[in-house]
């Protein structure tokens, strides 16, 4: 058996990257960048108007005050896009919009709102600085100045960007395609009546629910009973079509772990089978060729705690991305919270933000089973094995699950 940290550690050192393609930029989106992207020219591309107002010699205004009014002659009008070529001599200024190139020889401009105008003059009480409002050509980026790294993931933003800097397409990372296999003789269809003895198939939708919302579409969904011949089937044919493959159920102990000779028999190399987190031990992680292959136990909130905190992290690795954990705080703990040490425990909980600091209330009900409290999370607290008790009142680590800003 082996620490959660170790478990986390092994994934990710045997996660491959999946191969590169290029991509348009508005579908891009979702995906983390393969290659560097550079500027391709100064930006700005010319000294420009950060403003509305009058672009002026500073020197021109340089005594102006309410006692000294100075009065510019006004050549031009130039709005952003024009292209004119206008120079200020002394005694002259221009009205600039926003955006809009500046006339040589301006170095300043005035908002409107603190000036007068009276016919094609303009009427100016106030000094201002040399450069004031101004937005120099390159002071945002030279040409060939690094801008994205590889890793970033794509956002409206980025896209934003990428558009800006003249890129119609990027290269980006693949996202990997992933199946998901349930299996138990107890697992009836949603559509079912409640029967005695049996449960709905919660896991599929959860997983295939959770990879929608980590942008990732599930390839292949299978429900399959504890047969070994139709598991051997699913999971073979979820190892030849898909990069990542995830089972719940079967992973259990002696008789109960079924999944364990199927695994072996397809040739997926083990890497860890016990992890020494509550409330369930046995998960399952292998490797065939490039294939990740996950054995979740069926209780459905502990698929839940390992998808994001093991699963997921494998997954935006898959895809290239920096950043491939849950966004973690320190928050103020609201209950005492007591286990048994020596096993690392994920506890449900709900975040707020209380004054001036995080504040996390776990649930009362923590049982591997209670998908209401994880229904109702938006966190995870983290337990550490080498703790027994938490106090109420100290700072915890917090993990915010995907949904924690929606």
């Amino acid at each position: 058996m082996i620490s959660f940290q170790q478990a986390l550690e092994k994934v990710i050192s045997k996660t491959p990257k999946l191969p590169s393609d290029v991509m348009g930029t508005k579908q891009a989106l979702g995906y983390a960048l393969a290659k560097p992207v550079v500027a391709l020219e100064e930006h700005p591309m010319y000294d420009l108007s950060a403003i509305d107002g009058y672009a002026v010699r500073q020197s021109d205004v340089a005594d102006a005050d309410e006692k000294n009014v100075i009065e510019l002659k006004v050549i031009a009008k130039i709005p952003a896009g024009d292209h004119q070529k206008i120079r200020l001599e002394p005694g002259t200024a221009a009205l600039v919009m926003t955006g809009a190139k500046l006339p040589e020889g301006s170095d300043a401009v005035i908002p409107l709102d603190y000036v007068k105008t009276k016919d094609n003059r303009v009427l100016i009480n106030t000094g201002i600085s040399h450069g004031e409002n101004i937005r120099y050509k390159g002071s945002e980026l030279r040409k060939d100045d690094g801008v994205l790294e590889p890793g970033n993931y794509i956002t409206p933003g980025t896209v934003a960007m990428l558009a800006a800097l003249g890129y119609p397409s990027v290269i980006v990372h693949k996202k990997p395609r992933v199946a998901v296999v349930t299996t138990g003789d107890e697992l009836i269809d949603i559509s079912q009546p409640a029967v005695e003895g049996k449960v709905r198939d919660s896991n599929a939708f959860f997983l295939e629910s959770a990879l929608q919302k980590a942008g990732i579409e599930t390839y292949m969904i299978e429900r399959v009973p504890d047969e070994a011949k139709l598991l051997l089937y699913a999971v073979s044919k979820s190892i030849e079509s898909a990069d990542i493959i995830i089972v719940t159920g079967g992973v259990s102990v002696a008789e109960y772990n079924v999944m364990e000779p199927i695994f072996s028999e397809l040739g997926v190399e083990q890497h860890f089978w016990e992890v020494a987190i509550n409330p369930n031990k046995p998960v399952f992680f292998g490797t065939i060729g490039n294939k990740l292959v996950f054995g979740l136990p069926g209780n459905p909130v502990v698929v839940g705690m390992l998808f994001y905190e093991l699963v997921l992290p494998a997954i935006l690795t898959m895809m290239g991305r920096r950043a491939v954990y849950l966004q973690r705080v320190n928050a103020n703990l609201e209950s005492t919270l007591t286990k048994r040490g020596g096993r690392l425990e994920f506890i449900r909980g709900y975040l707020s933000w209380i004054g001036d600091t995080w504040s996390v209330v776990p649930f009362m009900k923590q049982e591997s089973h209670m998908m209401s409290t994880f229904a109702k999370s938006n966190c995870i607290i983290v337990f550490p094995e080498s703790r027994d008790t938490m106090n109420k009142g100290e700072k915890v680590e917090v993990h915010l699950l995907p949904w924690f800003y929606d």
